[in-house]
């Protein structure tokens, strides 16, 4: 049940009646021999348990892994070679104006980056912001 610490779960339970609660999996108490669901921190003996399902089903919100809120500009060709590589978030800027965001770059040279999309933009005309993936 370990799989479970610091996830989004649907506990159904039996409690009077099937019962069912949404919530993460703060940790197990093993002395008590329950799941402690937080954030009441709702304490669910094992033996009431009769499933555990993951809250999103969808294998990019089950991941740990989230964007960084901080951005930094891309003026190196090794920042943009990595974020080809990594296919990281990319936000493009000209001046005040926001041209993409959450896009990522498919290819680049020292004077020009294409995006996924197929836009070719200028390096020295465009802002490239990238953020990183913080998290495992």
């Amino acid at each position: 049940m370990r799989q479970w610490i610091g996830r989004q779960v649907i506990v159904h339970y039996e409690n009077d009646g099937m019962m069912q609660v949404r919530g993460t999996v703060e940790r197990m108490n093993y002395t008590d021999k329950s799941l402690i669901l937080g954030p009441g921190m709702q304490s669910i003996p094992f033996e009431r348990i009769s499933i555990i399902q993951p809250l999103h089903t969808d294998s990019r919100n089950r991941s740990r892994a989230k964007l960084h809120s901080v951005g930094y500009i891309m003026t190196d060709m090794l920042q943009f070679d990595n974020a080809v590589y990594f296919q990281s978030a990319v936000t493009v800027w000209q001046g005040e104006r926001l041209i993409a965001y959450n896009s990522s770059v498919r290819s680049h040279d020292r004077d020009f980056v294409i995006m996924t999309d197929g836009r070719k933009l200028s390096k020295k005309d465009y802002t490239f912001v990238v953020r990183s993936l913080r998290g495992c």
